[in-house]
């Protein structure tokens, strides 16, 4: 028995190990995907929340587990109750919900892995809340080492934004909650972007190259040695190589609450959180250009995400449809043009680089020693290797141009084909044929000219179709710059032939070899490369005449032509091509003739400067250099291009080709052309202004126009995205352009924000912009929002980029606006209904708006003044509208009760208002409060003399138990009336600036509590007067002191001090005076009616 428990007790314990086990490996693996390792003391395993959370010990605890106790816990005899308990706990949800006022309870887990509770509401707490709990409790910026600013939430695996509301997060889920260090997707590693050591700059922007620099410098650049040209960006690239990791904040979580973020596109949600952590981060910036190269490589990665998700939708989609639809047609609409602005942001990739590389260059010359004035560039000793490298690294055009063509080798790569190789495992199935002796008495050769010269007829189809698609297959990896694939394929498919004709264009270079120890030299290259050239360039138009009759035959000798025009850089034959029809493609192709015809043209002069100096140089012949001269002649027309680009792309504008002219005007080329010679000022002024606004429309103001339609509605939501991030990263490196038409574009793409809803993102591009802008655009934003914990959440993210100063005025100005809008539009409604002015309007639904309005300034102390102002001033505007029951609603609900004592509090941090305007203000609200009192008073004695009545009273013991309420509401309504009558220095005396509103308003409202008064006394003395039952005697004791006051009313009426009188006019007066009339013919029944005698016989009974 004994050993059964023993058995039992291990298995147990065993199977809580393999628990603890398999939770500290899930814990493990989600910090190792947030960049930070564990901490752990310990060389065993270090657990996850779930198992922390069960063991019994305090909450900031790290827990781990030796091999020695994992073997030692084996050979425990028994398990204790405790332990029993300890280990069923493991499998209890992290998170629960309280039972406790429907709180809920949350845990929190650390980097360190150390845990903390709070308990919150979910409906109302946001993430960010959250998160700040959790961080003071943990004491994150002393123990961990950053500040709840710095830190991100991540719930269920996926990052989620601090404006949502932990009840939109999903938090019934039985998961963690971990507080991680926001990773920046900067990394912060020791000389790289950021360096703690070094010094912040205060303009990052002073050391950023711009484009534009590279074609400025070009002409000052003073010349290169070959020492110089073998250092070049090697420390720059291994620099960029560190950057591997896409951004931490490129993902956006599956969750979204409904509040903020409705019809939010991933990439939408993805650049916004990448802008803001870039402006975020700028200060601890030490390379600004790899910082801006970061961010670019960021957007490609999530529009490459993105793209690869809508593709792999589209091709499920067509699979089980087979016909398009709209919505297929919709998707491969957004696919195109989330490709071109993929393509586009590559394009800026690669120019920066080649800017980056040029400053750098320009950073170090000054240490590195220069050749004097008369040493010359190309010389005697140089191999062609150098004279390459000097073209490449000196001359600025050039770099670009090879920047642009890899660039677009990269788009072309994605659509290389492989061939399996099974295709050439087996030979030519023609030759295997002719070797059985198919065709007898026939003369088939099979050499590689073969087809050319006997023509296709004895060529097997299976043979034919195998050479077509190795023929394209080379020409795709040409046209995407990977030659050494090409001829790797062409050996792997048995055709070496083709692989040496493929291999001729490596100029000639050597180095020492360390391999053997008779130190041999390596050579490489071809010292007749500009025969080879030739050669190709006559295989490129080698007539084919009527031999080739089979359509695959005919094919692979275009797709032929096209690689030897490629690499011989006879542009025309690849332009004139049906199969080369994309604007890409007559790019790439005159991009290849400009940059071979430069190196042809070093190589042809290093050649003539060895001439001069030996006769037995390679090359040096008659025959040689006139193919040589030759080649130069026939390229020599792309000169025109290497000055200047934009002659290539107007070109292309007026191409023959339909489909390139067409592709070449559309925005995003027009855009790539115009960055390739860095005309920013025309992209902005002349292609982006041009399709997002009116022609007619050269106005700049901050109005969203949120109500009409702009030109820029028929304009995608994907291109206004793009022009806005576009417009921000060309401000920020400094390019030049109309900065004003910039600021609209933002404010476009703003719009469609505010349009959509996403309204957690305006202040990331509203920050951008000059404040007067910004605060306009946020005070139109405010306008749109209604739900309370919408606009708190839009004020907080307000708050977190404009600061203080920015939000106070926002308020101030939206408060305003919207209770002017709303006033007008209740006026019309009460004129439309032809209701008077004076009666009791009911509250509509406009009124319950402009009250709402005021709850906008009540979010922080610093607006308290502000907002106790404005409630003034609009309960002014109530009262003089006669909605009595408004100023009741907006005095008692909206304002929070703590606003006098808040303001007497925080007084010196008011934003808004002076301590004059802030003492008056105060005075004045406390009337509104006494005066609503009042009225409150009054009803509650109305509903009590009237309910139930004194005829249904058929009791004595009724009739004292309503004596006891009437007595107790005539008292709280007599002195809440004439609180506000002896108001001190009078009721709303010294409260504002117009002296003849104030008398208007107390000539509304006092004379209604003057006649409350005098009626609380009078009528409630003649009720007492009609009790049934109760003593006669009783009765006039209690009627007689409420007769007495409703007389003294008219003291009260009379004080000077008070000036009450003044705000009664005749009539009232004179219906005042009956009503003291009839109080003093009550008080002379009363005083007339018989004293009972009462006996001493009756007091000793």
């Amino acid at each position: 028995m004994a050993a059964r428990s023993s058995s039992g007790a291990s298995a147990r314990r065993s199977a809580a190990v393999q628990r603890l086990i398999d939770s500290a490996d899930q814990s493990l693996s989600l910090l190792a995907s947030f960049g930070d390792a564990p901490a752990s003391s310990t060389a065993g395993l270090s657990l996850d929340s779930s198992a922390a959370e069960s063991l019994p010990s305090a909450p900031s605890t790290r827990f781990g587990l030796d091999d020695d106790d994992v073997m030692g816990a084996a050979d425990e005899p028994q398990v204790t109750e405790e332990e029993g308990e300890e280990d069923a706990r493991l499998l209890e949800p992290v998170v629960h919900a309280s039972v406790r006022g429907g709180l809920l309870h949350v845990k929190g887990v650390f980097p360190d892995l150390s845990t903390e509770f709070v308990d919150v509401d979910p409906r109302f707490t946001t993430v960010g809340d959250l998160k700040r709990a959790l961080c003071e409790r943990r004491d994150c910026a002393g123990s961990l080492g950053f500040s709840a600013r710095e830190a991100r939430v991540m719930f269920g695996g996926q990052l989620v934004e601090d404006a949502w509301l932990v009840v939109d997060c999903g938090m019934g889920f039985e998961g963690a909650i971990h507080i991680i260090k926001a990773g920046s997707f900067l990394g912060r590693a020791p000389g790289g972007l950021f360096d703690g050591r070094g010094t912040p700059r205060a303009d990052p922007k002073l050391s950023i190259s711009s484009i534009a620099s590279v074609y400025a410098g070009q002409q000052t650049q003073p010349p290169l040695t070959v020492a110089q040209l073998g250092s070049s960006n090697d420390q720059v690239m291994s620099q960029l190589a560190t950057f591997n990791q896409s951004l931490s904040l490129a993902t956006v979580p599956s969750t979204r609450g409904d509040l903020l973020s409705r019809h939010v596109r991933p990439e939408e949600a993805s650049f916004a959180e990448m802008a803001a952590d870039f402006y975020e981060n700028l200060e601890r910036v030490q390379d600004s250009d790899l910082y801006c190269e970061k961010l670019l490589s960021g957007y490609i990665d999530v529009l490459q995400t993105r793209l690869e998700k809508l593709e792999a939708s589209l091709a499920s989609g067509s699979k089980a449809r087979g016909v398009p639809n709209v919505a297929q047609q919709r998707l491969q609409s957004d696919i195109k043009e989330l490709r071109d602005e993929r393509n586009t942001w590559r394009l800026l990739f690669e120019l920066r680089q080649v800017c980056h590389a040029s400053k750098e260059m320009a950073d170090g010359e000054d240490s590195l020693m220069m050749l004097g004035a008369e040493a010359e560039e190309l010389r005697f000793e140089m191999l062609e290797d150098d004279a390459v490298r000097l073209l490449e690294t000196r001359n600025e055009p050039y770099k670009i141009q090879r920047a642009v063509k890899a660039w677009l080798e990269s788009m072309a790569l994605e659509s290389t084909i492989s061939i399996s190789d099974k295709r050439g495992a087996t030979g030519s199935r023609t030759l295997r044929m002719m070797r059985k002796q198919v065709f007898p008495g026939e003369e088939v050769r099979m050499d590689p000219d073969a087809v050319l010269r006997d023509g296709d007829d004895h060529i097997l189809p299976d043979d034919l179709e195998d050479e077509a698609e190795l023929m394209k297959a080379v020409w795709l990896y040409v046209r995407a710059g990977r030659m050494d694939d090409a001829i790797d394929l062409c050996i792997r498919l048995g055709q070496s032939w083709r692989a040496a004709s493929l291999s001729g264009g490596n100029p000639v270079g050597a180095s020492e070899s360390n391999e053997r120890e008779d130190m041999a030299m390596e050579r490489w290259g071809n010292p007749f490369r500009a025969l080879w050239k030739s050669m190709c360039w006559r295989l490129s138009e080698q007539a084919v005449g009527e031999k080739l009759s089979k359509s695959n035959s005919l094919l692979a000798k275009k797709y032929e032509e096209l690689i030897y025009a490629a690499l011989s850089g006879n542009i025309q034959v690849i332009t004139k091509s049906s199969l080369c029809e994309t604007w890409e493609d007559h790019c790439w192709a005159y991009l290849q003739g400009i940059t071979e015809q430069q190196l042809d043209d070093i190589l042809y002069k290093l050649l003539k400067v060895k001439s001069q100096s030996s006769q037995l140089i390679v090359g040096n012949n008659t025959h040689y250099l006139r193919h040589y001269s030759s080649l130069l002649d026939k390229t020599k027309y792309l000169k025109r291009y290497q000055v200047d680009l934009d002659t290539l792309f107007e070109e292309l504008r007026s191409s023959q080709s339909e489909l390139v002219r067409m592709q070449a005007n559309q925005p995003h080329r027009q855009i790539q052309a115009k960055l390739v010679t860095a005309k920013f000022q025309y992209i902005v002024s002349s292609i982006l202004d041009t399709l997002l606004f009116n022609p007619e429309d050269d106005s700049y103001n901050w109005d969203l126009q949120l109500n009409s339609t702009v030109q820029s509605d028929e304009t995608s939501a994907l291109f206004l995205r793009f022009a806005a991030h576009f417009i921000m990263f060309a401000n920020f490196t400094g390019e030049h352009f109309d900065e004003q038409a910039g600021h609209m574009i933002l404010k476009l793409y703003i719009r469609h924000l505010v349009k959509h809803r996403q309204l957690q993102f305006v202040p990331v591009y509203a920050s951008r912009l000059p404040t007067a802008g910004a605060i306009e655009i946020y005070v139109q934003m405010l306008s749109t929002v209604e739900d309370r914990l919408e606009r708190e959440l839009c004020i907080k993210r307000i708050l977190e980029y404009a600061g203080m100063d920015v939000l106070s005025t926002v308020l101030q100005a939206v408060v305003e606006r919207l209770c002017e809008e709303y006033r007008l539009v209740a006026q019309d409604q009460q004129q439309n209904k032809g209701q008077p002015v004076s009666s009791d309007v009911p509250t509509t639904e406009i009124d319950r708006k402009r009250i709402r309005t005021i709850e906008l300034l009540c979010f922080y102390t610093e607006h308290r003044a502000e907002a106790l102002v404005r409630a003034n001033l609009l309960t002014r505007q109530f009262l003089m509208e006669g909605k009595f029951a408004a100023v009741k609603e907006l005095v008692e609900d909206t304002l929070p009760e703590d606003s006098i004592g808040a303001l007497d509090l925080n007084r010196g941090a008011q934003l808004l208002r002076d301590d004059d305007e802030i003492e008056r203000a105060m005075r004045e609200f406390l009337c509104w409060r006494a005066y609503i009192l009042a009225g409150a008073q009054y009803d509650l004695w109305r509903n009590c003399i009237n309910n139930p009545g004194t005829d249904a009273l058929s009791l004595y013991s009724e009739e004292k138990n309503y004596l006891t309420d009437l007595m107790f509401h005539v008292s709280r309504s007599a002195a809440a009336t004439l609180e506000v009558l002896h108001f001190e220095n009078g009721w709303l005396m010294g409260c504002s600036n117009d002296a003849t509103e104030d008398t208007a308003i107390r000539e509304r409202c006092l004379p209604t509590l003057v006649f409350n008064l005098h009626f609380i006394q009078l009528e409630s003395a003649k009720t007492i007067m009609r009790l049934n039952h109760y003593p006669e005697d009783a009765k006039a004791e209690l009627a007689r002191p409420l007769l007495e006051k409703s007389i003294e009313v008219a003291d009260v009426v009379a004080d000077e001090h008070y000036g009450v009188y003044h705000a009664l006019d005749q009539d009232q007066c004179r219906d005042l005076l009956h009503g003291f009339r009839e109080s003093a013919v009550s008080l002379a029944f009363v005083e007339s009616m018989p004293t009972p005698v009462i006996s001493p016989d009756t007091d000793q009974e």
